[in-house]
């Protein structure tokens, strides 16, 4: 991956973790530059990215501030625009999880596709429900190939992503996810505790590192009716 897509990824990471907090200066980008050992062009690759996400913006003779992001008044709203998980979408609340699933096997042909693996490539799966506050929240099935880290049913307890970010080095920095409306199948209605046949969200995401390689090919479910779903815009006017 290029260093300014890293030094990109790295400074989003510590605004949406409100290291660097809405509505104050941006920190230099001598600093930037120090920090990071990098010329200013490279910098500028990686701000514009940032400027084109409306995480920052810049007011002439002032500074590069970063924008307060729209509130939040909904504790089920999933923001679709970070590719992230539901320990960092619900950062306050108390998430729990229920395994029901946990194994190793060989990848199907849709997997190897997403994953860009090949069929003797071994991968974890595991499926789990997710609470909110001991309210079930979703239904995950995720698919990881061995190779990014070892798992097992401790570590799926809690947040992945910040098992691999700690143990793996791994960051999350861009998803591809596709949306549409399902039936429930008698796993999922049994899981989420609905009745066989009920309308669901699906979301269907394959996850990338800061290297640019798949990681995970996952499948939510979401109850229809306890869910919400944003997407904020930012139009990026010169």
């Amino acid at each position: 991956m290029y260093k300014y897509r890293e030094i990109y990824s790295d400074i989003k990471r510590d605004i949406l973790t409100n290291h660097y907090r809405a509505g104050t200066l941006l920190p230099t980008q001598e600093f930037f530059s120090e920090k990071y050992d990098v010329s200013r062009i490279t910098l500028k690759k990686a701000l514009n990215l940032l400027e084109n996400d409306g995480l920052i913006f810049s007011k002439q003779g002032s500074g590069t501030f970063i924008r307060p992001q729209i509130e939040n008044r909904d504790s089920e709203l999933l923001p679709l625009d970070l590719p992230v998980g539901v320990t960092y979408s619900h950062r306050d609340q108390k998430i729990s999880s229920k395994i029901l699933s946990f194994d190793a096997r060989l990848p199907e042909k849709e997997e190897q596709h997403h994953l860009g693996i090949t069929s003797s490539d071994p991968v974890y799966q595991f499926k789990r429900v997710r609470s909110i506050n001991e309210q079930i929240y979703s239904l995950e099935h995720v698919v990881m190939p061995t190779q990014v880290a070892p798992l097992n049913e401790e570590i799926l307890q809690g947040s992945v992503y910040d098992y691999l970010g700690h143990v793996a080095k791994l960051q999350l920095t861009d998803a591809r996810r596709i949306i549409y409306a399902d039936q429930a199948t008698q796993e999922i209605s049994d899981s989420l505790e609905i009745e066989n046949g009920s309308p669901v969200l699906v979301i269907e995401q394959v996850a990338y590192d800061q290297k640019g390689s798949a990681f995970e090919f996952s499948k939510s479910y979401f109850i229809s009716n306890k869910s919400k779903f944003s997407l904020d815009i930012h139009l990026n006017r010169k």
